[in-house]
């Protein structure tokens, strides 16, 4: 029996030592993107749509609740106190609609009323909503079986007009505007307008994997029928992982548009590229580093070479990419230290990449201070760039970012720092432009220090797998408006 024990310990230990894998180098985007907005903010849309931060919290049901029954005011009020603009919640078709299509003007059914209480609390707290809807995918179990499947155990519906009338009228309720906006007289100050269509299809649970031209023809459906509702919705696809078997999905999504039976494929029916990446865990399970720099250039390498060149008539690749789940293993194996350190790491390598909004997925409390001192710091974090050959590096190693409020080169701006993994500390000296700055640390403390001659040498703390970053705000005139 000892040695079953131990050998039960073995497996689990091999098994936390394999998933608790960090990637041992975080190369620059090779084709770093420029967030559309970031030099003209969006205008038309609710309060806080351009600010880069998605908060993904909790559980869902699938009508506006969490799993279970539970409720989403503890998760919308954790984003809230992180500083988010956004909060995320995923519509499946079958539990808003599992005995046919609802007509609301002749009342509103108990699962569409949950749905309208979350977006009701998500406005008290100035949270824009990521709506994922409709989801058929993953966790939803499929389309209703009054709307039937094209094959068995896959999300594809028999009809898939029925899919894109519920999308409308989810639209037509939920938009600036919409029916539920009315009742509760917000006008056009408030609503959804970010869709993402589905969940992982290519292979999570019920999914798409055989089906990739269904799921192109699905978001043209659905996306023509949102946008009747509300031509200013933005529609997100694929939501997709992105691994080596998920690239191949997506160009197979997007090759559906050409040749004779031509769908029109996945491209013209979308606005922006939803992706997915979990660091630890993809670099685990896939055996080699994986990180959203190279997520960002595997995407864009299939998205550029299906656009083609400007001959074909085709629509150009797409400009805007959101990071729409994942955190580093959501199993929690990294410490909350370590995952507050990635937090702060993350988001500054995902932002110079070019990514447009991150995704702030389960914080846990220290992971939620770092987020939180980094929203405040960065509320704009664009533009953002990598400066490593820019620093003098005293002792050890280092990375380093630089992010500019203006164009003026004298206004100062903030600089992110880390020593590199397993190096232990750094030492480093930077150029300053202002007489007095200030540090901020992943546990959210602060320091106020005085250069010697505009330079100032500090020293950034060593880890074996993910060191703390430093935040030093070297700005004048207070903080820069939140987009």
């Amino acid at each position: 029996m000892a040695l079953v024990i131990l050998a039960g310990f073995a497996v689990i230990g091999a098994i936390w030592l394999f998933l608790s894998r960090v990637p041992k180098s975080y190369p620059a985007a090779v084709h770093p993107l420029a967030p559309v907005w970031a030099g003209t903010p969006r205008t038309n849309y609710p309060a806080g749509f351009d600010s880069p931060y998605l908060g993904h919290t909790g559980s869902w049901d699938g009508r506006g609740g969490g799993m279970f029954g539970s409720s989403k005011i503890n998760d919308l009020d954790a984003e809230s106190r992180m500083g988010l603009r956004w909060t995320f919640m995923a519509v499946y078709w079958r539990e808003l609609e599992p005995d046919g299509p609802v007509d609301l003007t002749l009342g509103v059914p108990p699962a569409w009323q949950e749905l309208d209480a979350f977006v009701g609390e998500a406005r008290k707290r100035d949270l824009n909503i990521l709506l994922q809807a409709p989801v058929m995918g993953g966790n939803a179990g499929g389309p209703p079986a009054w709307a039937g499947r094209k094959t068995p155990r896959r999300s594809a519906p028999a009809d898939l007009g029925a899919a894109a009338a519920f999308a409308g009228r989810l639209a037509a309720r939920y938009a600036p505007g919409g029916t539920l906006a009315q009742r509760e007289g917000w006008g056009s100050s408030y609503g959804v307008r970010a869709w993402e269509i589905d969940n992982e299809p290519d292979s999570y649970r019920t999914h798409w994997e055989d089906q990739a031209a269904d799921y192109a023809m699905f978001v043209q459906q659905v996306s023509g029928s949102i946008k009747h509702a509300d031509p200013l919705a933005l529609i997100l696809a694929p939501g997709i992982p992105v691994s080596r078997s998920s690239l191949v999905w997506i160009n197979q999504a997007l090759a559906a548009g050409s040749g004779a039976s031509s769908t029109g494929g996945l491209r013209p029916a979308m606005d922006v590229v939803s992706f997915h990446i979990y660091e630890g865990l993809d670099s685990a399970f896939q055996g080699k580093d994986r990180d959203i720099e190279l997520a960002i250039d595997e995407l864009q390498a299939v998205f550029t070479a299906s656009a083609g060149g400007e001959a074909t008539g085709r629509l150009p690749p797409p400009r805007e990419y959101w990071h729409t789940e994942g955190n580093f293993d959501f199993l929690g194996i990294l410490s909350a230290s370590r995952r507050a350190a990635w937090r702060m790491q993350f988001m500054t390598r995902a932002f110079a990449a070019g990514v447009s909004k991150v995704c702030v997925m389960d914080a846990s409390p220290p992971e939620q201070i770092a987020v939180r001192t980094y929203v405040t710091a960065l509320p704009n974090p664009f533009p953002m760039r990598r400066m490593s050959n820019q620093v003098e590096v005293l002792s050890g190693r280092a990375t380093a970012f630089y992010h500019t409020d203006t164009s003026d080169p004298n206004a100062g701006g903030v600089w992110i720092l880390w020593a590199e993994a397993g190096t232990g500390e750094a030492r480093v000296n930077l150029p300053l432009v202002n007489s007095s700055v200030m540090i901020q640390r992943v546990d959210g403390t602060i320091q106020t220090l005085v250069p010697n001659q505009k330079h100032l040498a500090i020293t950034l703390p060593g880890d074996a797998k993910m060191a703390p970053p430093v935040l030093l705000i070297d700005r004048a005139g207070g903080p820069v408006p939140a987009p």
